[in-house]
Formats: structure tokens, sequence, C-alpha cells
């Protein structure tokens, strides 16, 4: 018996010893036949994601006068073949590979099995007898992970991005909502799909709308873990949610939609974490402190909160901020002193987490694998830092923030040691890389620098997004500037170098950046229209309004999905402020 194996191919060849002797007793030229007990394999997925099936077996019976029982398979679906022997019979154990491996499909292979007799009496040459062919199937239904933004205003149709695997390989009719007719689906590439949504009705907090694929070839139910989630939009008054005590720094500023608080992450006890509830008026602050607080952020389905530390990372049950799963720790850092900085969510399910090692070195970005809640405890899902893409590059004292819908995340550098201005890069979800702009700017200016801000938008119905970056720093002539890029970073105009914070907000009318700006005392929040770059400063809309407190220094801001609200933290207080018209 000998077994040998090469690259993807394998074959098998059994030495019938039991009946060797026939061939010098007259089993010359008796044909070898071989039987197998089925001709059909079919293995089946529940997705990618999913174990791998259960091994199935073939018998094998060749008939008296064969010596030898070949078994060649040549597949990439199958990890292993292996057999055991009882006399002329031959019970064939096939193995597959693991989903993961192959991805969603319909995978067709063979394995050949063939019996080999005697061709002259002194057996010096082997005739082969038939070869019995069996047709080894593999089915993996496409998988629906996440969908982009996962919250969006209830009675307004939009469009969002949906994240899976296998969307190529099928015939995707279109994309249902909870019970909603069917939408168009335009398959951008394997993982991601483009679409709109309808006008759908808010439901109670907590709850969404299954986003199920249309695929009439798939072999399979379709598994679905992402909702979307529709919600009324909120009329908060203006109002000073909270007063902080011993101004502290606020690294980031949240609003969760989905159950209508607003959580901020503070420097104070080490590094804490508040959260705000909202019903019928703000409650007071429920806390976690986190030791040695450096971000947070929701992640793609909205089921955690990722807490970052300067040494791990943790998810966290939004609501009661307790641990939602243990810590991940940093990988093993090249740089002595390196710690984790901040951290932007993307669609396809994973965060770009920045280092910083000041002053003035350049340390690595990371990936950070964030399963949703379904996934977690589930072995095909571990939250984890994996080696970064051969496309992350060594920053300096980098900070990155995503668009709304995960699509697309900037990546600002710099610190006041640089004589010239660094490059800003940018990671794309759809391809998970990192690349270079063509915009060079130091992120740390004579002012306070805003954080950047993305908006990516697309009407229902389009296939055309708008994409709107508003960076600041100091740029290639020294000087402070607030600048707006579209997608590919060309820019289309200026904003004040006054402004604080910046959110920006897009609908099917109107493209809007919100700024609060330090050009009056107390600041104001201003409005300017995006909607018609000029090259120079865009207009501003209306005078402004002035928050029922002043924010104090060092201000996040970030806005609410319907573009009503702006929720406003600063070493003072937390504030919430209606949109100007």
């Amino acid at each position: 018996m000998r077994l040998l194996l090469t690259g993807l191919r394998g074959i098998i060849v059994l030495l019938l010893m039991a009946t060797l002797s026939a061939c010098g007793g007259g089993g010359a030229n008796q044909q070898a036949s071989t039987s197998t007990s089925t001709n059909n394999i079919v293995f089946s997925a529940a997705s990618p994601d999913a174990p791998a099936p259960s091994s199935q077996t073939v018998t094998a019976t060749v008939s008296a006068g064969t010596i030898y029982l070949s078994i060649l398979q040549n597949a990439t679906t199958i990890d292993n073949v292996s057999y055991t022997l009882s006399g002329t019979t031959a019970t064939i154990t096939i193995t597959p590979t693991s989903p993961a491996s192959l991805g969603a499909g319909i995978f067709q292979n063979t394995i050949a099995v063939t019996g080999y007799s005697c061709a002259d009496p002194a057996c010096n040459q082997l005739a082969s007898g038939n070869t019995r062919t069996v047709n080894v199937s593999y089915r993996i239904p496409p998988i629906v992970r996440f969908v982009a933004p996962y919250v969006v205003s209830a009675g307004v149709p939009g469009t969002v991005i949906i994240r899976g695997q296998g969307f190529q390989q099928f015939s995707i009719a279109g994309v249902v909502f909870g019970n909603s007719s069917p939408s168009p689906a335009i398959v951008l590439s394997d993982t991601e799909i483009e679409t709109s949504y309808p006008v759908l009705t808010a439901g109670p907090t907590g709850t969404g709308y299954p986003v199920q694929l249309q695929v009439s070839n798939s072999p399979g139910t379709i598994i679905s873990e992402a909702n979307l989630t529709a919600v009324s939009a909120p009329s908060y008054a203006p109002a000073t949610i909270a007063t902080l005590s011993g101004t502290p720094h606020v690294k980031k500023i949240l609003y969760d939609a989905a159950r209508q608080a607003v959580l901020v992450a503070v420097d104070t006890s080490g590094g804490e974490i508040l959260r705000y509830p909202y019903s019928g008026s703000w409650g007071s602050a429920t806390s976690a402190t986190i030791s040695s607080l450096s971000d947070i952020a929701l992640s793609g389905d909205g089921s955690q909160l990722l807490a970052l530390s300067q040494s791990t990372l943790s998810p966290l049950d939004p609501t009661t901020l307790l641990a939602a799963g243990a810590p991940t720790p940093a990988p093993a850092f090249a740089t002595t002193g390196t710690v984790f900085n901040n951290l932007a969510m993307g669609n396809d399910g994973n965060a770009v987490v920045t280092t910083a090692l000041p002053p003035n070195t350049s340390t690595g970005l990371y990936i950070y694998n964030a399963c949703n809640a379904s996934s977690i405890g589930n072995t095909s899902c571990t939250p984890a830092f994996p080696v970064p893409p051969s496309t992350a590059p060594a920053l300096d004292n980098s900070t990155a923030v995503a668009s709304e819908d995960g699509s697309l995340i900037a990546i600002l550098q710099g610190d006041a040691t640089q004589t010239s201005p660094p490059a800003v890069y940018q990671y794309a979800a759809a391809s998970d890389t990192f690349s270079a702009t063509s915009v060079a700017l130091n992120q740390n200016t004579a002012l306070a620098p805003a954080a950047p801000a993305i908006s990516v938008y697309t009407p229902a119905g389009s296939t055309t997004s708008a994409t709107y970056i508003v960076l600041s720093g100091t740029d290639v002539n020294n000087a402070t500037v607030v600048n707006v890029y579209d997608g590919s970073y060309n820019l289309l105009g200026t904003l004040p170098t006054t402004t604080l914070a910046v959110a920006v907000y897009q609908s099917a009318t109107q493209v809007r950046a919100y700024t609060l700006d330090s050009a009056t005392s107390p600041s104001k929040i201003l409005t300017f229209n995006l909607a018609s770059p000029s090259g120079g400063t865009f207009t501003q809309v209306g005078s402004g309004v002035t928050p029922t407190s002043d924010p104090g220094t060092g201000v996040k801001m970030t806005i609410s999905a319907d573009g009503g609200n702006l929720f406003l933290a600063g070493s003072n207080a937390v504030v919430v402020a209606q949109t100007p018209p």
C-alpha cells in the first residue's frame, strides 16, 4: 500500500494483498471491475462562517483478480481522503474543507476510483479496469453580516450598504427589509451590496427590520445577522444634559440613536465612560471606569460599545456599560512605549485602531476584527488583532474618523514638531486597504484642532454617492486651515479657521456643515451650505445659534441621523442643540 500526495492532487493506491496470489495463478488479463456505493456526495454548510460538515463515506468493491485500487482526487473542497480496507472492500472517508476557506458558492469536484489487475502472468504490467467517478458537491449559501448605517430615520427612504460574502456567486434579485417589497440590489463586489430601503415605520427601541436577500439559486436558507433599525426623528429641545466637574478632556461623544442615549468618553478617574439616557428628559449619567481610556465607538451593528484603552480593546454592553466579552490585548508593538490612540469603525466589521508614541514617532495602524452580537462566543468569529494588511502604514500620532455608513475612514497624522505636513491616509472598507491621499496636513495646529468629519450620501434610487470630508490642520504654507474635500480629495472650499468642532449632514435636498465657532463669545453654532463649492470660504446660512451652555474647551461634536440635533461635549458641559435652519 502507498500514499502519494502532490499539491492539491491526492492519489491513494491500495495494494490488495489478499488477491495478489491470484496473479501467479492465472489472474493475468482478468480485467478488474470496480463498483461504488454511490456516485454522488453532497456537502452543505449553513454559511461561510459555519463549521465544516461531517465526513461522508463511500464503499468501493472490486472483483477478484484486482490487485491495486487507486483513489484520485483533485478537489479544493476536500480536506482529506482516508480509507479502511477489508478484503476486496474499501471504505473511503471524505472529509470536506472548512467553509471559511472556500467562501460561498456551489463547488463541483470528483473522486475517481479505479481498479488494476495483472496484464501478464508475472504481473510485470498492470491493466486498468473501469473507473467509477464520485461527484462531490459542496454547497454554501451567501451570508449577510452587516448593514450600514444600521440606524436610519423612519418615514424617509434612503440607501444603505450591506456587507457579507458570496454576493457575486449567486443571482441576487433584491433585498427585503422585514416584510417590505424587494429593493433592487447593486452588487458592488462579492462582499458588498448597495441598495435602497423604502419608507419604514419606527419600531420599538432595540428592534429592527431583518435584512434578507432574494436569491433564487441559493443552495439553502441565507443567514442574515443584519437588522436595519428605523427611529423617529428626535425632538430634543436645546438643553444642557450635564455639567462636568474637574474640567475633563473629552475623548469622544457618541449619539446612540437606537437607544436614545448620549455616550461621552472623558479622562476623569483615569478614564471614564458617561452614559446619559433620554426618556422624556435627559437622565443622570451611569458610568464605567476604563483605565487609561483612549476612545470609544459603537460596533457596526450597534450591539457593542468598543472601549479602547492604551493597551486593550474591550466590548461593552452599550446600555449597561458592563463587559460583553473579554478584553483583547494589544499586539506586540514594534517600539516600546507605543499605546493605542483612537479607533474608527468600518462597515466591513473591522475597526481601524491607531497608535501613538510622542513626540514625532511613527507607529503602526492595526485592524481589530469586531464580532457582532450573534457571533460572540461563536468560534467562527473571534475578536482579535490579526496581522495588519500589507497596505497599513506607520503614521505619526494618527487620528482616524469614519463616515456614517462606515465605507470610508480618513486618517490624519502629525504633531507640533513637524516642519512639513505629512500625508493624510484613508482606509477603504470595500477593499480593506490603506492608501495615501493627495492631501498633506499636520493635524496639530495653533488652535485646538477640530476633529475630522466625513459624510457619504447616496439618494434612494441613485447609483452616485456624494462624499464630503472636512479636515483641519496646518498646510504646506504653514497656514491653519479647515478644508472641505470631495471623495477624491479635491478641495471644494474652506470653513472658518475659528471652527472648534464640525459635523456634516446630507439629505436629498441639502448639504450642510455645522460648526461650533469661537469668533464670538460665547461660541455659536454656525451653518454652511456645502452644495455650491466655490474654492473659497463656503457661504454661511443664517446668523447661528448659541448653545444653552458653553461646552468649554476641547469640544467634540456629533449629529443625529436625521440631521436635526447636535450633541456637544467639552471641558465644561454636555449640551444638546437643535441644528440651525
